[in-house]
């Protein structure tokens, strides 16, 4: 994690001084040309050329301090702003150039530079939109090979033009001059211009009127500008306009959907806090209580998670222990975890039988079940005033039990089925006395899964070392050492799944 920043702030810098580098080495060479040695039109283009170059700038400042850019398509809309501002500054280079026979080398190079750029930004652009709709099938797939190999293509061939001049030449007097082929070399970004054009009409559905009039403009400036130029020299905006337009696109498409993913991650944060609060969360639980002592805990890998733990007091002597995992992550498996929880808090509070308790929680959640989603449950019922447990696992993981004078060891309990998986499953039940100085401790799979960067995993053998390193602690005390050396353990590697732990110590009897 401290890696991935480091590189982001390398990447914010690297990035942000060749943008200043460039318009300031840009400002640099018009002093130094001077102003009244350049041609009037030539200042248009060179204005519209800074000006454009300064909007890249702006532009890149605020994707970087966009918190809510995602992947392909922040990665493609930088590649278009890299692009078209490079574009800018050849151009600028390119007038700065003209009539300068000792240069003419130079002038090749930058103009050559300059028409890499059209292609190259038209099919970052149909990347971009291919990202932002979502379009994957078999067509787009084959379009996008003929696309990546005509995007070479064409590129090979502005590379050719240096020692060829099909496209432009700079002559002894250091002047670019256009060839007769001049429009071939617009030809793939024309193709290319109404491959993305016809994108936008089919997908026009997903956006608003404002977000398809700045994707029509981007697509339709630089075709426009290629036109104009066929038949005029002298004036060249394009790159300008199309810094532009991208603002207009950042603003209209990425700030917009940037917005709806921060209301995602409010209601996000809300579901968060209504899951968290689902879940017993008052310690210690029954204070008044001094038979035992309980403490229990939830980290969802996500902003919610499917895991959960439950307990209760069924009646004055009968004490309702589970905990459980639910397949797949986020908020489906938030929903079905609360569904199987008041399921599950129903049929305990009717039935006193742990495998009772699963065997009808399974018979409802199956009735309907069209997701085929399942979960794993641990139950015990403890009855307090004899320390006897009465437990049943649905496909869950051992429980770890410490007796009074000795060490946590793993109870190798029988599993039935999960939960959800499939209907008329019967469970069994057993029993374990517990005594004074006990301690049983239940986990999910999320707790020996842990990894760390390396890809190792915490193990069921580091779990056990770290409870008997805590095991004269509290069951707070046992939780947070656990919680601690799996913290060391996986080093800043990211929470792959939930982890949800429970310990229940018995003081008296």
């Amino acid at each position: 994690m401290k890696e991935s920043t480091h590189s982001k702030k390398q990447f914010i810098i690297s990035y942000s001084l060749l943008y200043i580098g460039l318009i300031i080495v840009s400002i640099f060479l018009i002093c130094l040309k001077g102003i009244s040695h350049i041609d009037s039109i030539y200042i248009v283009n060179i204005t519209v050329d800074i000006f454009g170059m300064l909007v890249g700038y702006v532009l890149f400042i605020s994707y970087d301090v966009d918190v809510q850019k995602t992947g392909n398509t922040s990665r493609f809309f930088l590649y278009l702003l890299h692009t078209t501002f490079i574009a800018l500054f050849t151009d600028m280079g390119a007038w700065l150039l003209q009539g300068e026979p000792e240069l003419v080398w130079l002038n090749l190079i930058d103009n050559t530079i300059y028409y890499l750029c059209m292609p190259t930004v038209c099919y970052f652009f149909w990347r971009y939109l291919r990202v932002y709709f979502r379009v994957k099938n078999h067509t787009t797939a084959v379009v996008e090979k003929i696309m990546f190999v005509g995007l070479i293509l064409a590129l090979l061939a502005i590379l050719i033009n240096m020692f060829t001049g099909i496209y432009f030449t700079v002559d002894a007097a250091g002047f670019y001059v256009r060839s007769k082929w001049y429009i071939l070399s617009m030809l793939y970004a024309f193709v290319t211009s109404l491959i993305s054009g016809t994108i936008i009409i089919i997908f026009r559905e997903k956006l608003a009127q404002h977000q398809i009039v700045s994707l029509i403009l981007f697509v339709l400036t630089p075709t426009a500008a290629g036109i104009f130029t066929i038949a005029t020299y002298g004036l060249s905006v394009c790159y300008g306009i199309i810094m532009v337009v991208m603002l207009m696109m950042y603003c209209f498409l990425n700030i917009e959907e940037s917005r709806d993913r921060a209301l995602v991650a409010r209601e996000l944060t809300l579901a968060k806090s209504i899951q968290a609060n689902s879940l017993p969360n008052e310690f210690p639980p029954f204070p008044d209580r001094h038979e035992f002592d309980l403490y229990a805990s939830m980290d969802p890998a996500k902003a919610i998670g499917g895991d959960f733990y439950d307990f209760y007091l069924i009646d004055e002597d009968h004490l309702y222990l589970a905990i459980a995992d639910v397949s797949g992550k986020g908020i489906p498996a938030a929903l079905f975890m609360m569904s199987a929880k008041t399921v599950l808090f129903n049929n305990a509070m009717a039935l006193h039988s742990p495998a009772e308790i699963l065997r009808k929680t399974n018979e409802i959640i199956c009735s309907n079940n069209k997701e085929e989603m399942f979960v794993t449950v641990w139950i015990g019922i403890l009855e307090i005033s004899s320390g006897k447990l009465t437990a049943a696992n649905a496909g869950h993981e051992y429980p770890v039990l410490k007796k009074t004078d000795g060490e946590f060891e793993i109870i190798k309990d029988r599993h039935g089925f999960v939960i959800g998986g499939m209907n008329g499953v019967k469970y069994k039940e057993y029993e374990l006395q517990l005594e004074p100085g006990s301690k049983l401790f239940v986990y999910s799979d999320g707790l020996p899964e842990a990894t760390d960067l390396k890809n190792n995993m915490f193990s069921i053998n580091r779990m056990l070392q770290s409870l008997n390193r805590h095991r004269e602690g509290t069951p707070k005390e046992i939780l947070d050492g656990v919680r601690e050396d799996v913290n060391k353990f996986v080093a800043g590697a990211s929470q792959f799944d939930d982890l949800t732990m429970l310990c229940l110590e018995i003081k008296s009897m």
